[in-house]
């Protein structure tokens, strides 16, 4: 229903074109088809930007908020160098901020953060996060009157929702 791969595109070509070139990607559970998706949109766009891809940038998290505190810590931990984050959903996003909060880093004057999937509590973080709108409610109406169409015998046509990203005040040019 929804393309996370061109989200995930859009998120780090945002941050590319803002100037960062070290750009941590948060992914979920690799196991799961729309963190593999997310992570092959990422690096898609650092390809097409002529950026190398950095492994030590990129650390799987599981769509919860303690998975971004750790990820960030363990960046600090081995002294990896990086300008802006993009997690693969708010919630890792909103833990990768507490632990930059905790180090003293301000976003987005230090380090730029994007999350997905537009949770209603990203517009009222510190700072209001800048994420990948997912329509949720819509995406869950249209496959309830699938699923209602297939055991009505219907043959179902599904346009996929497209990408949106809200840029919200967590990313900024970098210096």
């Amino acid at each position: 229903l929804f393309d996370d791969f061109k989200g995930a595109y859009l998120a780090t070509q945002h941050l590319i074109e803002l100037g960062h070139r070290q750009i941590v990607h948060i992914t979920g559970i690799l196991e799961h088809e729309d963190a593999l998706l997310r992570k092959k949109g990422y690096l898609q766009a650092l390809e097409d930007a002529g950026i190398p891809i950095n492994d030590n940038l990129i650390l799987e998290g599981n769509f919860v908020e303690q998975s971004g505190v750790l990820a960030v810590e363990m960046l600090f931990n081995r002294g990896q160098l990086f300008s802006a984050i993009f997690a693969a959903n708010d919630q890792m996003a909103y833990g990768a901020r507490l632990a930059l909060y905790r180090r003293g880093i301000r976003v987005p004057e230090d380090v730029s953060l994007v999350g997905y999937d537009d949770l209603v509590h990203s517009a009222y973080t510190t700072p209001p996060l800048t994420t990948i709108h997912q329509p949720a409610f819509q995406m869950g109406e249209v496959a309830a009157n699938t699923i209602l169409g297939l055991i009505g015998g219907e043959q179902p046509e599904i346009a996929p929702f497209k990408a949106e990203l809200i840029v919200r005040n967590s990313t900024a040019r970098h210096r």
